[in-house]
């Protein structure tokens, strides 16, 4: 299906550049499009069946995420991930993270605890069976459902920039990830008795914790003499 035939009612270019990021995005985070590739717009025009325009927003979209780089004259271009942007991300996002824990714990009631629980009981399951790929996805679950116990719209908004990053790590050391979810599991866990317990400095350990185990692991998926 051409994404153009899927758009309907007003402001149907600015759905239809949204759409194309997402698929874009999403062929860029599972490294089906290759860091260092360009993306052309006549060729990815008609391979999608859309006209340049809202294709040109999407790309721009992409750029906000840092997932291309739009150069003068060169047009679109996959963004680098090496060693150094891993531990660039990880160094912005981790304190991101503590901010959010900290605010859970302070900040829970009754009431909003649900939502929290029913994404540790889905990474719960991912992991009794194997599914590592699904239990790093509800990693982002998981913080997405916090965001209504901190309410604070700009970290919310920081944190979806940089979702895709982060998404794009993951698919790249997945297969060393897939070896830790046992003890990624246990961090989380420590999180959680930290939130309840309302310690939030306990919180921001445990963010530190999963941090450095998820850079290890970014990290171990490249070859030794690049690291």
């Amino acid at each position: 299906m051409k994404a153009e035939a899927v758009v309907h009612g007003d402001g149907g270019e600015a759905n239809l550049s949204v759409i194309l990021a997402g698929r874009l995005g999403e062929r860029i985070i599972r490294g089906e499009l290759a860091p260092g590739i360009r993306l052309l717009e006549v060729q990815l025009a008609r391979e999608l069946g859309v006209s340049r325009g809202p294709l040109r927003e999407a790309l721009r979209v992409l750029e906000r995420q840092r997932l291309v780089r739009i150069l003068p004259r060169r047009g679109a271009m996959v963004t680098d991930l090496g060693p150094d942007e891993v531990r660039c991300l990880y160094q912005v996002v981790t304190p991101l993270f503590q901010t959010l824990a900290r605010s859970v714990a302070e900040r829970w009631s009754p009431e909003s605890l649900p939502g929290l629980y029913t994404v540790v009981e889905q990474m719960v399951a991912c992991a009794e069976r194997g599914d590592a790929e699904a239990y790093f996805e509800y990693n982002f679950a998981f913080a997405r459902a916090c965001s209504p116990i901190v309410a604070n719209p700009l970290l919310d908004e920081l944190l979806a920039d940089l979702e895709p990053g982060l998404r794009r790590v993951l698919y790249l050391s997945r297969r060393h990830r897939a070896a830790a979810v046992d003890q990624h599991l246990g961090i989380m866990r420590r999180l959680m008795r930290a939130v309840m317990d309302r310690q939030a400095d306990h919180t921001a350990a445990a963010i530190a914790d999963l941090g450095a185990l998820e850079l290890q692991l970014a990290l171990a998926s490249f070859p030794s003499e690049s690291r």
